[in-house]
């Protein structure tokens, strides 16, 4: 009996190519589309979790209270935490683990070096994972020798010393901190660690545990503080424990406290940590999750539509299957065969483009997918079994319709007696959804776009263009020779040396005050460091006062010379240290007059300047002030340049690097990449919601299409009375199209606000944001109403144009 169904199916398959075309091609869209989304959210909710110990592994958080209601949370905590912990039966373990990027030398061919991506840990680490080795002997710490111990991968192996014993091999680390490289022994190489883990990288560097202790003034050496926990330990109890410990420890009135994060909620929960560099989004997830679910939906609809649509023809075939005996039963079965056919062969057509679409989806994610439909069978088979098992469950609607037609209504080529019905109102009501999630989705697209746009053109306080940056490294005392000779170009306006650049975390150091306006409160204040030229450099916009200069004494100060004093004349020499200030700072200080020195900051200032956006426009405005040191011993430098000397410029430097250090490598950027690469992320949603809007738009079309299609037929002799009666062709083209854009208005009525409820949460998370204007609403709706009304109107008009004395025909 399938084998009969089977042959009908496939015979009524190829007797509708347009309908099995759009039926097919919406199927296959839809379903590739979900299967890489699928990828990538089960990729991202996967990540370190193949640890052996990954229940009972956490970060040590460190929160800093700064009022009621007020706190600041950092992914970093005391090196002395480690002993502490240690006191707690609780504790098995504890590791610091940071990542970052090594330029090695590994061989003569390579004096620039090559960029790894580089995990920093101590000895304990092989405590918390298990890391798989497959030569050598890494976990044995040879301390005796004066040579850092590195674990590499295989991938490392294979690409720089295939077919090459390395254990015991010396390559060398290119620091930007010292003119002589650093020898790094080789002691393992371990199997690749997964790409969805945020330990992943080229190269493991194992040193000894800090060997600190906890300070009751709160002070110490910042690290990563991983833990492990012994099996059945309760974190939240224990970290409760160690808190009420730590408050009766310190002598601070206002001791920090810490949290366990676990390892396995790191990656799309860091939003709060500036140095995690591989790190999610959860809120990602919801979205490509619901737009992949609605573009599903947009393309099941369309199979619903169409399927009826195409059933016109056949009614009078079902009429006659039922006068000859065929139950309802077995139609419904033919009906649901024809539906697992298009989604079997869409479903093939799916993982086709699915297989092609992998790598480039990891080009654009810039990372490797793990976890894939193919590289995991019980994936592939558990999404087919969901796909047969929803094929089944769409088809079973029309089917179920179709099959409960009476046959003397489907011999007259009827779909369903009288003037309106509930199967019609469905079919209304799915084209209406289907549109309603296309201007939604376009809705979202326009506002992403615009807050985009916003965050990278924003006015910042300083003018990012034009602005080039050498990475953090130590000058040996050449620092202003070398910028002197910079200067010496045309092309070259201004450099300065800095302790701090754009895109770099809020400033090279902080500081936490009390607030003079509201009692018990404490308010954090950023520092920037740099020469006196820093401010003409980046072109700070002075509001009152004055810039800093080397002409005054206390202008400049050098750090060096002030940590060689004693505390009482170290405090005096800081608070006569000249300070430029925001107009952001000055109101949250009660600044009314420059030039009196502000106790607590220990920083007079003595000029105004306009606000500066020191950190991601994600986060709110912060005090800030500047500082000059006419001596800094190693730091970044920013350098402007004139318009379009770009390439010029950056040889130049190259040349004038090579003789100043000639041993050390060499990192020059564009200070307005590194701006915009803060919101890598929002550009690569901004793409996606452009990529799935267009699909969405695409899938609804031929949804109208159809139902356009399966009027016309219903209608074809009224079309014919109506051209017969002296009706032009534009109002047939009208009266179908005033028809359909009673749909395309609801769907906008019930769109609009659905999309304006869930992007202008989305914005909550920015603290500079657009507002959402009435006319996105209006440009998205009209696009959609273009799109719609052209296809109905095409349609309409090619059937208008028909000879009324066919379409009035009898059989």
């Amino acid at each position: 009996m399938f084998k009969h169904y089977f042959k009908t199916a496939w015979k009524n398959l190829k007797r509708d190519k347009i309908f099995s075309f759009i039926n097919i091609s919406g199927l296959t869209i839809a379903l590739a589309a979900c299967m890489l989304v699928a990828t990538v959210v089960i990729d991202d909710l996967s990540y370190d979790r193949q640890w052996k110990n990954e229940k009972d592994i956490y970060r040590v958080n460190m929160i800093d209270k700064m009022g009621e209601g007020l706190y600041d949370r950092m992914e970093v905590s005391f090196a002395g935490l480690s002993s502490a912990f240690k006191n707690y039966p609780e504790v098995q373990a504890t590791s610091a683990i940071s990542s970052g990027e090594f330029r090695l030398r590994l061989s003569d061919k390579e004096p620039d070096g090559v960029k790894v991506k580089i995990l920093h840990a101590d000895t304990s680490v092989w405590q918390l994972l298990n890391f798989k080795i497959t030569q050598g002997n890494p976990k044995k710490f040879i301390s005796a020798i004066k040579q850092a111990n590195i674990v590499i991968t295989e991938s490392f192996k294979k690409k720089f010393f295939r077919n090459e014993h390395v254990i015991g091999k010396t390559i060398y680390n290119l620091p930007t901190y010292s003119d002589k490289t650093q020898p790094m022994l080789i002691t393992g190489v371990i199997k690749d660690i997964p790409s969805n883990s945020i330990f992943r990288s080229d190269i493991i560097s194992i040193g000894l545990p800090f060997r600190e202790t906890l300070a009751k003034e709160q002070y110490g050496t910042f690290i990563q503080n991983f833990v492990l926990l012994k099996p059945g330990a309760n974190a939240t109890q224990f970290i409760r424990k160690f808190n009420n410990w730590y408050k009766n420890f310190v002598t601070s009135k206002t001791p920090y406290s810490f949290e366990l994060q676990p390892l396995k909620d790191i990656y799309l929960h860091s939003d709060f940590s500036s140095s995690t560099r591989i790190k999610g989004n959860y809120r990602d997830i919801f979205i490509f999750s619901g737009v992949a679910l609605l573009l599903l939906i947009i393309a099941c609809v369309n199979y619903v539509n169409l399927s009826t649509a195409k059933a016109v023809k056949r009614l009078k075939e079902t009429g006659v299957r039922k006068i000859l005996g065929a139950q309802r039963k077995q139609i419904v079965q033919l009906y649901l065969t024809e539906s697992l056919l298009y989604f079997g062969i869409s479903t093939l057509a799916a993982t086709g483009i699915y297989w092609l679409l992998l790598h480039p989806a990891e080009i654009f994610l810039g990372h490797h997918l793990e976890i894939t439909f193919i590289s995991r069978y019980y994936l592939f088979i558990g999404a087919y079994v969901v796909i047969l098992l929803f094929s089944l469950l769409i088809g079973f609607y029309p089917a179920w319709i179709l099959s409960g037609i009476k046959p003397v209504t489907s011999l007259k080529g009827k779909m369903f007696s009288g003037k309106f019905s509930l199967q019609t109102a469905v079919r209304k009501t799915l084209v209406v959804l289907q549109f309603a999630v296309s201007v939604m989705v376009l809705i979202c697209l326009i506002i992403v776009w615009q807050q985009v746009n916003y965050l990278k053109h924003k006015d910042i306080g300083f003018n990012k263009n034009n602005l080039i940056s050498i990475d953090y490294t130590s000058w040996n005392g050449h620092g202003e020779a070398f910028k002197n000779q910079l200067l010496s170009n045309s092309n070259i306006e201004n450099a300065a040396i800095t302790q701090w650049t754009p895109s770099n975390g809020p400033g090279f150091m902080s500081r936490e005050i009390y607030d003079p306006n509201r009692s018990g409160t404490k308010i954090k204040i950023n520092y920037i460091n740099g020469d006196v030229d820093l401010a003409k450099t980046l072109g700070f916009h002075v509001r009152s006062g004055r810039l800093l200069s080397k002409d005054y004494t206390f202008d400049a100060a050098n750090q060096d010379s002030l940590m060689q004093m004693d505390s009482a004349r170290y405090s005096n020499a800081v608070k006569q240290q000249s300070s430029l200030i925001t107009t952001y700072t000055a109101k949250m200080l009660n600044v009314s007059r420059l030039g009196i020195s502000i106790k607590d900051a220990l920083t007079t200032p003595v000029g105004i300047i306009d606000n500066i956006n020191n950190e991601s426009l994600k986060k709110p405005i912060q005090p800030l002030m500047i500082l000059a040191d006419n001596n800094i011993s190693s730091g970044a430098m920013l350098i402007r340049i004139k318009p379009g000397s770009e390439k010029q410029v950056m040889n130049y430097i190259n040349q004038t690097w090579r003789k100043f250090f000639p041993n050390k490598a060499l990192e020059i950027k564009n200070v307005s990449d590194l701006l915009d690469n803060q919101y890598k992320a929002e550009s690569r949603l901004q793409q996606l919601f452009m990529f799935f809007s267009i699909l969405s738009i695409i899938l609804a079309t031929m949804g109208i299409f159809g139902l356009v299609m399966q009027s016309l037929i219903q209608r074809t002799k009224e079309i014919g009375i109506r051209k017969v009666l002296g009706a032009s062709v534009r109002s047939i083209a009208q009266l179908f199209s005033t028809e359909y854009m009673k749909l395309l208005i609801i769907a906008i009525i019930i769109a609009s606000p659905a999309a304006w409820i869930f992007m202008h949460k989305w914005l909550q998370d920015y603290a500079y944001r657009i507002n959402i204007e009435w006319w996105v609403f209006v440009v998205a709706g009209f696009a959609v109403i273009l799109v719609a009304i052209s296809t109905v109107s095409i349609q309409a008009i090619h059937a208008a144009k028909a000879n009324p004395a066919k379409s009035l025909k009898t059989e």
